[in-house]
């Protein structure tokens, strides 16, 4: 499969000006419908990768490294952490490097096109088959290079993904519709891929499945499975933000400019919470079926959760449009805090359904929280294109994808140690498993418990102070136009006497006195 430009790419809107990349720079007479239901579909349809990869790691690589790989619960942990070392370089600069990109493809395509044929090698390492190796120390050392690969290839689609998105259409509502569309393929991903997963282990573990098909299930069949339509995502869409045509030096100032922006630092944080959440409660809810309240089945707890998300992402969508979308991030938050002081105290030994009535209740506000992350976005870019007079998207992505990474590595490290210091008894590679001790089976729910309270009751409080409400936004994408407009019609010579201070240099929110900063 090669690139061609299609007319979107190469040629502007009529009686559009052009720099000499052949992008239009001035924005068009007003935002409108500008994707086919089928470029929609197909962009949706790549967040394949980000929901099922991100789903199967946090569901099963911390039980995967103790059980399967068969490394203690605390090491298990810290080797994912340490090669994350590597992601507070690798995502902000990936970001930098596709906002600087200038080919007839665009600048995020070619990127997306390169990281699709990297991943199912990059899954072919996540997953190796290193149980049977003698060497704990070699073990450690492979499981850390193959997640600094894993994390560079998913760099390398996740930073040009999101920051296509918000430039794959200028219609503030449009955006919002299409990032929802997204966000739902990602659920659906992620659901499906937590389910085949679980099944391929439990069918290992039983002994109806030879380490030689898990392996090749895994790498080449979810390798293809997010590869495709990432494929299709760089071959079939089109970038339609303008671009300039010299984009600022590479510098610190650069690197850090996203957090210049008090509406991204506050998202920011919005994104960390639920994320954190969802990994630990994931990573956390696998030993708890296991162990903490036997019979629960993760196949259907993950499944009443996703089938909630599902069902909620009809609603989400005609409400985005007349709801300001913090107050959809924070309204069920409550129930999601409440259902989960009941799972995490629910008796042992007694009948499991209501277990996942209170999944589906869980679910309400932390799949809220999850969605409108990704709408909001774009609204915040634009917030920083009118503060810093450039539209530095793959900066912000960059950083979003960082965030969302660390937040995995982080939840994986604190699981892992939270059973190492609670007694957690690990079982060798090909060992049955072993009972585990009441104080095991305390770490296990206080964990889930004291991660939800904590950190979604802090989402709840940012979620009330973010200030781009739907008239703000509104007013961000008729101040762009202009902006535009003016940037392209202004003499050199003035541009260049008037543009001397840095990128960044004033916040966004500035003639906004009200506007808070976190």
């Amino acid at each position: 499969m090669s690139y061609a430009a299609s007319p979107a790419d190469s040629a502007p809107a009529a009686g559009s000006p052009t720099n000499s990349t052949g992008t239009a720079d001035t924005p068009s007479a007003g935002p409108g419908p500008q994707m086919s239901r089928t470029e929609r579909a197909i962009f949706a349809f790549g967040d394949v990768f980000g929901g099922g990869a991100a789903a199967t790691l946090a569901v099963l690589y911390l039980f995967y490294l103790t059980d399967i790989v068969g490394l203690p619960p605390g090491l298990a942990g810290t080797t994912v952490v340490v090669s994350k070392v590597w992601d507070a370089i690798n995502h902000p600069l990936m970001g930098i490097i596709t906002d600087r990109t200038r080919t007839r493809w665009g600048r995020r395509r070619p990127w997306i096109f390169a990281g699709a044929l990297l991943l199912p090698p990059a899954m072919a390492g996540l997953w190796a088959p290193i149980g049977d190796w003698d060497s704990q120390s070699a073990k450690v050392w492979f499981v850390i290079l193959a997640h600094l690969f894993w994390t560079t290839v998913a760099s390398i689609v996740a930073v040009p993904y999101g920051s296509l998105s918000t430039e794959i259409t200028t219609d503030p509502d449009e955006r919002s519709r299409v990032n929802v569309l997204r966000l739902g393929c990602a659920t659906f991903s992620a659901v499906g891929c937590t389910l085949v997963m679980n099944a391929l282990v439990n069918a290992f573990t039983e002994g109806h499945l030879s380490m030689t098909t898990l392996y090749l299930s895994l790498f080449l069949g979810f390798g293809t499975f997010f590869a495709v339509p990432l494929l299709f995502v760089a071959r079939f869409t089109h970038e339609r933000a303008p671009v300039a045509e010299h984009p600022d030096a590479f510098n610190l100032k650069v690197v850090i400019s996203p957090f210049r922006i008090a509406s991204f630092r506050r998202l920011t944080a919005m994104y960390l919470c639920p994320s954190i959440t969802i990994d630990i409660v994931t990573s956390v809810i696998l030993y708890y079926a296991l162990y903490a309240v036997p019979g629960v089945r993760t196949v259907l707890f993950a499944g009443i959760f996703a089938v909630v998300t599902l069902v909620m992402l009809p609603v989400l969508l005609r409400l985005v449009d007349r709801v300001d979308k913090n107050v959809i991030y924070y309204t069920g938050i409550p129930l999601s805090i409440l259902a989960m002081v009941a799972i995490a105290f629910y008796p042992s030994g007694t009948i499991v359904w209501p277990v996942y009535v209170l999944a589906g209740i869980f679910a309400i506000g932390l799949a809220a929280a999850q969605v409108m992350i990704w709408v909001m976005f774009p609204d915040v870019v634009d917030d920083g294109e009118i503060a810093q007079g450039a539209r530095n998207a793959g900066s912000f992505s960059g950083v979003m994808v960082l965030v969302r990474t660390m937040a995995s590595a982080l939840a994986t490290f604190a699981v892992g140690w939270v059973l190492e210091f609670t007694g957690y008894q690990h079982a060798r590679h090909g060992e049955a498993r072993l009972a585990q001790p009441e104080s095991a089976l305390w770490g296990i729910r206080l964990t889930m418990l004291i991660t939800v309270v904590v950190l979604m009751g802090l989402a709840w409080f940012l979620a009330r102070g973010y200030t781009l409400n739907r008239a703000r936004v509104l007013q961000l994408s008729v101040d762009l136009e202009r902006a535009r407009a003016a940037r392209h019609t202004v003499a050199p010579e003035h541009a260049a006497h008037h543009g001397a201070h840095e990128p960044g240099e004033h916040e966004a929110g500035e003639h906004e006195p009200d506007q808070p900063h976190i």
